[in-house]
């Protein structure tokens, strides 16, 4: 079981990012302090995060993010004022009402309203080792169509080479880790390979540092990142988008310095820079 999750938090008024989104140790407790009332997340580990001042509003001990025995992660309201969760577009928050709790199932975001605050939950995914049955498929915008086009990564490795200023996406059979040894023995410029791996999983493996990110994250060379659904890969501003079929609808972010995906959640924030994601672009691969 996984044993953290990322929480972000925003001023409702002017949609001001209060804390960007952290990655905390379980249980999360958030609440204020001090005479100055301080906006304060404290984590599992004694790691405390602060978030601004003159919150007298929020309770000492507000709202806390644990996880239950089978997996799953429980938000609790403990407040004296209330928290409410955030749902659908035109649906009005639902109270949760002291002591009431929300549950989440891996991968969900979840978010909640309180004294003029947003708190977004985003709970961690599950590493998925067996992938038969449910292939994870690599989505890109095709320059020749104009259209979305998704390869099936079962079995199959996609490589990205560097030819001069063009970047040329080649697809060949086996393990992602062959396939950059074989390119390399070609003395091909390969920036990073995505493909299985020999525990039935899909990696991203990073040829040339500093060509490649991972969700906002710089892949160094060699570097091996296991890949789930709405990953996101830039090579040189390209992006190369991670999708299961069976797992749902993604929603690109609109801030051109992001372009992550996250959730379907139209009403929601960008889970890894903050922006609204209602007029980004929806991306889902059919089974």
């Amino acid at each position: 079981m996984v044993d953290n999750v990322e929480i972000s938090i925003h001023q409702i008024a002017t949609n001001a990012v209060l804390l960007a989104p952290q990655t905390l140790r379980l249980p999360v407790e958030v609440g204020r302090f001090g005479a100055d009332n301080v906006g304060r997340v404290s984590a599992g580990d004694g790691q405390v995060v602060h978030f601004g001042d003159g919150f007298g509003t929020l309770s000492r001990q507000h709202m806390t993010v644990a996880q239950s025995p089978d997996g799953a992660l429980v938000v609790t309201d403990v407040s004296s004022n209330g928290v409410a969760q955030i749902g659908q577009a035109g649906s009005a928050p639902v109270a949760m009402g002291r002591g009431g709790t929300v549950a989440m199932s891996p991968g969900t975001m979840r978010a909640f309203q309180t004294v003029g605050l947003r708190i977004t939950i985003c709970a961690p995914k599950e590493a998925r080792v067996d992938a038969i049955g449910q292939p994870l498929h690599l989505v890109y915008d095709s320059s020749s169509t104009g259209r979305l086009k998704a390869l099936d990564l079962d079995g199959v490795s996609i490589a990205l080479v560097a030819e001069g200023r063009e970047v040329l996406m080649r697809r060949r059979s086996g393990a992602a880790r062959d396939v950059l040894a074989a390119l390399r023995a070609e003395a091909a410029t390969c920036l990073v390979v995505v493909g299985p791996d020999s525990a039935g999983g899909i990696v991203a493996i990073g040829g040339l540092g500093a060509e490649v990110s991972h969700n906002r994250r710089q892949l160094a060379a060699d570097e091996v990142v296991q890949m789930d659904h709405l990953d996101t890969m830039d090579i040189r501003g390209q992006m190369l988008r991670i999708m299961s079929a069976e797992d749902g609808k993604g929603l690109s972010c609109t801030n051109a310095a992001c372009r992550q995906l996250n959730p379907y959640l139209p009403c929601e924030n960008c889970r890894y820079c903050g922006q609204r994601l209602g007029d980004g672009t929806s991306y889902w691969v059919h089974s």
